[in-house]
């Protein structure tokens, strides 16, 4: 069986790598290296992810092979959130949060809470409206979700919330104890998060192409699809059993002749290069702040395991482009008391990335029905990771899908599901 993965990400190189033994496989990636989001780089001695990731699985089997493959260390997750002033932990906890604000904002927490009325929920506004009422919802939750969207909150999908709100409503976060909640997750001791899809290459590398571009893909008659890939040397052709896409849903549906009208939102990564040996204890730390153009950042000083003294290099996400600028995330950093005042700023480098976040706006759920039902006519293709799927996932999810992908396309399996978006 041939079996043709456009894509060599995180998602492309973990199902040919699942597949290596049991398919004759092939990955055609159109830039010049490995890893997708998922990639890393050094910067002035640092190993840095294009934003870090954390590695957490429940699936034991999945964990061993993993930790075979690249060495890991078990860090204890350390985040908190800015939020009007007021440093919060991450995840929140609600006594915390009341504690925190003045008398008047805590009991307007609680009242709207006890006082909600059931809406439908078709909108995350109404979803978070519902659940949690509407003093959580002007305090955190409608702010930070339109930064990261750049659309109203009543314009979002209430999949967005079902997805990424991990509890139901007020009373989980009072019963929840947070230290038990992601408590800790792994990160490998050298090269960044990069170093996962770096060794998944090592083992198929004769098996991936890169600078090769999708360009057409039609169905056979006999079965299968004949692909076309654009390299340096011109067109080239090949012809596959089934396909494996990692590609934007929206670009392989108009290589089919299908228009997708879902979106990405970019987002801005600035990389500070701080003179100082920290400037905070934590991994992760939020801004939910509307008014905020920082999403979130990160210090890799607490992921690396051996970094430089006397410096630390600092990851500021930012989605809101249009107000972006390097003077602003570091004033805005300095005046939420996360950067100290006079700090010196050694370096700094910017990535963009043009498709970071689906966007999960209302018509969100009504595209994915209409893109599942066009993929239903090529059983033969196979839909796996953030881009292709349409929907924010972490890589330790992605790796437990690649595994089960494999584990149905190997010969003799007897399953041949249409793995949807």
């Amino acid at each position: 069986m041939r079996v043709g993965i456009f894509g060599a990400g995180i998602a492309g190189l973990a199902v040919a790598w699942f597949l290596r033994d049991d398919a004759d496989v092939c990955v055609h990636e159109a830039s010049v290296g490995v890893g997708g989001l998922a990639r890393s780089f050094k910067w002035h001695g640092f190993d840095c992810d294009l934003a870090p990731h954390r590695f957490l699985t429940h699936d034991e089997e999945l964990l061993r092979q993993v930790l075979a493959l690249v060495p890991m260390r078990r860090l204890e997750r350390r985040s908190g959130i800015r939020l009007r002033g007021h440093w919060i932990r991450d995840p929140v906890n609600i006594f915390e949060v009341l504690y925190r604000f003045a008398p008047l904002e805590s009991a307007r927490i609680v009242w709207h809470y006890v006082v909600r009325r059931r809406q439908r929920e078709d909108s995350f506004e109404a979803l978070v409206l519902n659940n949690y009422g509407k003093g959580l919802h002007d305090l955190f939750f409608k702010p930070y979700s339109e930064k990261l969207f750049g659309i109203p909150a009543n314009e979002i999908s209430p999949s967005w919330g079902r997805r990424k709100i991990r509890v139901s409503g007020l009373r989980d976060l009072v019963r929840r104890d947070p230290r038990l909640y992601f408590e800790h997750f792994y990160y490998p001791v050298e090269n960044g998060y990069g170093a996962i899809a770096e060794r998944l290459y090592a083992d198929v590398r004769t098996r991936v192409h890169l600078h090769s571009r999708l360009v057409g893909l039609a169905p056979l008659s006999s079965g299968g699809y004949e692909c076309r890939f654009e390299t340096p040397t011109g067109v080239v052709s090949d012809r596959f059993d089934v396909v494996v896409s990692t590609l934007p849903m929206p670009e392989l549906g108009a290589l089919l002749g299908f228009h997708i009208p879902l979106r990405f939102r970019p987002m801005t990564l600035l990389y500070l290069l701080v003179g100082v040996d920290s400037v905070s204890d934590r991994h992760w730390t939020y801004f939910a702040d509307r008014d905020v153009i920082v999403n979130r950042v990160a210090e890799f000083r607490h992921f690396n395991a051996n970094p430089p003294r006397g410096k630390t290099v600092i990851c500021c996400e930012v989605t809101d482009a249009q107000q972006f600028s390097v003077e602003r995330v570091i004033d805005e950093l300095t005046g939420a008391d996360f950067l100290p005042a006079g700090v010196p700023i050694l370096d700094t480098k910017i990535i963009r990335l043009e498709r970071a976040y689906p966007i999960y706006d209302r018509s969100y759920d009504e595209q994915i029905d209409l893109a599942r039902q066009a993929f239903a006519a090529h059983p033969g293709i196979f839909h796996i990771g953030r881009q292709a799927q349409f929907v924010h996932k972490d890589v330790d999810e992605i790796l437990e899908e690649a595994k089960a992908l494999a584990s149905v396309m190997r010969p003799g399996s007897g399953r041949w599901p249409h793995v949807a978006p």
